[in-house]
């Protein structure tokens, strides 16, 4: 039987940096979930089966996400059918594959067929999708088996994950604490330990946001690694994956990134290889360092500033060299153009039941695409794509890979960024809104692949991320450098509070 979740709120209770904590590191007697490739391999040699995975899925959704609520809704009969199949494949001798038993969360903004498909938002119709979209498609094709539909904010729109139709979703790290957004219920149902890895999105920081925020490790591939039947806002908008580890980072994108043969413009014809050379420490490479905002009006919190100093330290050490690096000229004027003329253009085009229903921030950024021509909005994309290129130019003319902070503030309240959008227009007004979203949104527009690791917390006990960006095609380089800052930082043995 389909459940549905989010029908009421859940109320929410009430400069240095520091070296990783173990204050929340997993005992004997905690909960202690398989990672997406202790599952794998559970599966494979008969120590579980799928539908005990799924069972513990659905068994640790129900124990934690009435407060987390990081899910609106679940078919859990379809879950264990689904994990049943897996089974009967590997009783029958079989070959299962790639990603076979791995619990995931799919983000409420893909289109899985017979599922509602609401995007958080009350003017959207429940009714079922018809089609299922390209990356859920191929996730569960490779084995995995789907939870449920995590939490988003109203059709995505901003860094927080509160929606008039599903409530608040919580972090778990604090209860009161934001998720970040737009992928924040996939983030939350990560870091609860519901599931070792999500389905998500981002356009400008959606995936990596919510990741800094919530402990965990969040992959932006560039432009066209993951199947994607159209590339949203003018390119910038990608899929990819939230997981605890890079090695389960790894595992998903190498799977997932089979060769679209039927796509608009394939980056490759072969998957990413993230595995074979993943435990190798990478060549000395030459890594810029930027703590300034792509727009240097936005003001950069000094704990994040500081964690991402740490981590330079740490990779100078492993015998990189690093120097610093300066933000683009165009920065600001990239991240004008975004929220001025390619959002609201974009927003424009989704099918909506309810207009008059749709939160009023919503509305104003709708609206904004009211007096564009076609005319108008050809200059930008152009202008946008030119700009894009020669801030490409300037961040990676001289450097290997870029490091900045993932975000330019610590992890706000809960409500905050939500208030900024209710009373100010346009975004680009909004403080907080805008440092969450500081150091993500120019890497999304340049198509570039960027990861977000979760080196370090704050004097609070919160995750901060740092981000790691490089050119097209450097996902497994990055996902290396992870790996070596993952060894030395261990965040892959810290857990928040709610896993005590």
């Amino acid at each position: 039987m389909a459940v549905g979740r989010g029908s009421r709120n859940v109320a929410a209770p009430e400069s240095r940096v520091h070296a990783p904590r173990y204050d929340h590191e997993v005992s004997a007697t905690s909960f202690a979930p398989l990672s997406a490739e202790e599952s794998v391999l559970a599966v494979r040699t008969g120590r579980a089966t799928a539908r005990e995975l799924a069972e513990q899925a659905i068994a640790r959704a129900d124990a934690v996400d009435p407060t987390i609520r990081s899910l609106v809704w679940r078919d859990d009969s379809a879950t264990l059918r689904a994990a049943a199949e897996l089974d009967r494949r590997r009783e029958s001798g079989e070959p299962l594959p790639a990603l076979a038993g791995i619990p995931v969360t799919v983000k409420d903004t893909f289109a899985v067929e017979g599922q509602p498909w609401t995007r958080g938002s009350n003017a959207v119709s429940d009714a079922p999708a018809e089609t299922t979209d390209l990356l859920p498609a191929a996730a569960f094709a490779a084995g995995c088996v789907q939870l449920g539909r995590s939490a988003v904010p109203e059709l995505a729109m901003t860094t927080s994950c509160e929606s008039p139709r599903y409530g608040i979703t919580q972090n778990p790290w604090r209860l009161g604490r934001s998720p970040g957004g737009s992928s924040g219920g996939s983030a939350a149902a990560v870091a609860a330990g519901i599931v070792p890895a999500a389905i998500a999105s981002d356009g400008g920081g959606s995936l990596r946001v919510p990741a800094a925020f919530c402990g965990l490790v969040g992959l932006k591939p560039g432009r066209g690694v993951l199947p994607q039947r159209v590339q949203g806002w003018e390119g910038g908008s990608t899929e990819g994956v939230v997981t605890r580890t890079i090695r389960d980072t790894a595992l998903m994108l190498q799977a997932l990134s089979a060769p679209d043969r039927f796509g608009w413009a394939p980056a490759d014809a072969r998957p990413v290889d993230a595995l074979t050379r993943l435990e190798e420490e990478p060549a000395p490479l030459r890594i810029g360092l930027l703590t300034e905002a792509f727009d240097p009006r936005i003001p950069v919190d000094a704990e994040a500033a500081a964690a991402t100093a740490d981590v330079a330290d740490t990779l100078r050490a492993l015998g990189h060299v690093v120097v610093a690096v300066s933000a683009p000229v165009d920065g600001a004027e990239l991240m004008d153009i975004y929220p001025r003329t390619i959002i609201p253009a974009w927003l424009q085009q989704t099918p909506l039941a309810h207009p008059e229903r749709l939160q009023p921030y919503i509305r104003r950024v709708m609206a904004q695409a009211d007096g564009l021509s076609a005319a108008d909005y050809v200059r930008e994309a152009i202008a946008m794509r030119a700009l894009a290129r020669r801030a490409t130019e300037h961040l990676l003319g001289e450097v290997d890979l870029v490091l900045t902070p993932t975000t330019a503030t610590r992890v706000p309240e809960i409500g905050v960024v939500l208030a900024e959008l209710t009373e100010n227009a346009p975004s680009r007004e909004c403080a907080v809104y805008e440092q969450t979203l500081a150091f993500t949104t120019v890497p999304s527009m340049l198509g570039l692949p960027a990861l977000t690791v979760p080196a370090h917390l704050d004097a609070d006990g919160l995750p901060l991320g740092t981000q790691i960006v490089g050119p097209q095609r450097s996902e497994a380089l990055l996902l290396r450098v992870g790996r070596a800052l993952e060894r030395r930082h261990r965040w892959d043995r810290r857990r928040p509070a709610v896993f005590s």
